[in-house]
């Protein structure tokens, strides 16, 4: 059998824009829209964005790849860095379930700096993308939930292939340059989970996946240049399946690869907070808006849910907006107040107001034994309101809004997207963006490049 990089370079290599099919197509352009939406507005509301912006944006260099906003172009890897960056520090970026990741923030600014540094057309990047989310995703399926449970960020650690995966496409590397692009890549996952268990150190979660884009993109470059990887970087016997996970589902890194494509089982996000408090946000608004009860007569809220949820979303004391959407009682009581947790409603406002402070307090959380055992199939939270009078009003939600099975609507996606980008942009530019990105095979990489 041939080794894993080999088989993944075979489906890179073959892989066609012109050979996908018309809804991996627009799926693709969803998540595109949807990330640098995304993307957009953590440049704007978020600190340590600017952070890295900044710093990368100083040092200047070889004028390669875009970083977002500076209409200046810069070091491709430095661009990749800087834009994944700002791509997950809200944490409303497009996720996978059951991989456990969030690919587009990493798949996406590689890819698009990549396009800028080989000159590539749309269609390319397009190829590029969707190939990048096949990869990253596999590998995340065949590793989770043994990687997690280990405290790697599954987004860091499968990253690099996916960037390199896409980069190397959209490059055109050959097969070899390509197998020698995870070869390197393999070498520099990284990524830690204990980013979502503190409440200031939240704030520099991004950092992976932003690693993550750079070493894929890097990888790709590398190889190009002639740089030879281990050909066995996955399942060698120091390998990174041995170094990362006690048990592999290796038949899920190939399993119907190039004939499947779970880009469709990606799903979006439509509140700015980790995944795994969306359930419980959901049912929270689906209650309260039944028991018509003003917030101040809410005495007790329970929920029940999955032990990772309480694991990777049980802050309890929020002092800072990253922290805040690593928290289940904080989101829940922010949703109900503000009747949404958009993007800029994690704001320092927000974490200072007592009124939210004190409904979060009032947030009781417990592992659900339903809940546990249909986790990781349903990810789901049965949350009970108790009001003054002492009625109750509960409901029950098995899968957040955005899910392939609970899907958005279009209008819900680009809502998302506008709101998110006319933060930084124009309302007029987040228009032309927007219908840019959705006729994406038609327009230049130019004119994409040209708004952001």
């Amino acid at each position: 059998m041939k080794e894993f990089s080999a088989l993944y370079a075979d489906f890179i290599v073959n892989a066609r824009y012109d050979d996908l099919e018309p809804e991996v197509i627009y799926q693709a352009k969803k998540l595109i829209l949807d990330l640098i939406g995304v993307s957009l507005a953590g440049y704007k509301l978020m600190e340590f964005p600017l952070m890295v912006t900044g710093y990368l944006s100083g040092l200047g260099g070889t004028p390669e790849a875009t970083i977002i906003h500076t209409k200046k172009k810069f070091p491709a890897v430095n661009a990749a860095l800087a834009n994944a960056a700002c791509a997950h520090a809200l944490d409303m970026d497009d996720g996978h379930r059951f991989a456990a990741l969030h690919p587009g923030t990493v798949i996406i600014p590689a890819a698009i700096a990549a396009a800028e540094l080989s000159q590539a057309n749309t269609k390319k990047l397009i190829a590029g993308i969707v190939v990048g989310y096949e990869v990253m995703i596999r590998i995340g399926m065949a590793i989770t939930p043994s990687s997690l449970n280990r405290g790697f960020h599954i987004t860091g650690i499968t990253g690099p292939f996916g960037a390199a995966a896409a980069a190397a496409k959209i490059m055109g590397l050959n097969h070899k340059e390509t197998v020698s692009a995870f070869g390197i890549a393999g070498l520099q996952q990284s990524g830690l989970i204990q980013v979502n268990h503190e409440v200031e150190g939240a704030m520099v979660k991004p950092i992976n996946p932003a690693k993550a884009a750079m070493s894929g993109l890097l990888s790709s470059i590398l190889a190009e240049k002639g740089a030879k990887g281990p050909l066995h970087i996955f399942e060698g016997e120091d390998g990174y399946l041995k170094a990362v996970a006690d048990e592999v589902r290796t038949d899920l890194l190939t399993r119907n690869l190039g004939r499947e494509f779970e880009i469709l089982n990606v799903y979006l996000k439509l509140h700015a907070a980790c995944r795994h408090a969306h359930a419980s946000m959901d049912a929270a608004l689906e209650a309260f808006s039944e028991s018509h009860i003003d917030i101040s007569e809410i005495q007790k809220i329970s929920i029940e849910t999955y032990p990772a949820a309480i694991r990777l979303a049980g802050i309890t004391k929020v002092t800072a907006p990253s922290g805040g959407r690593f928290s289940i009682p904080f989101s829940v009581a922010l949703a109900l107040i503000k009747q949404g947790a958009g993007a800029d409603k994690y704001s320092e406002e927000n974490i200072g107001d007592e009124i939210i402070q004190r409904l979060a307090a009032k947030v009781q959380l417990c592992v659900g034994p339903k809940w546990e055992e249909l986790y990781p199939q349903k990810r789901g939270a049965t949350v009970n309101i108790m009001g003054s009078n002492g009625k109750n009003w509960s409901a029950e939600v098995e899968l957040a809004k955005g899910e392939p099975e609970n899907p958005a609507t279009w209008e819900e996606i680009y809502d998302k997207f506008y709101t998110n980008a006319s933060l930084l942009i124009s309302n007029k530019d987040a228009k032309k963006l927007g219908d840019i990105i959705m006729n994406l095979e038609q327009s230049s990489l130019d004119e994409l490049i040209s708004l952001v």
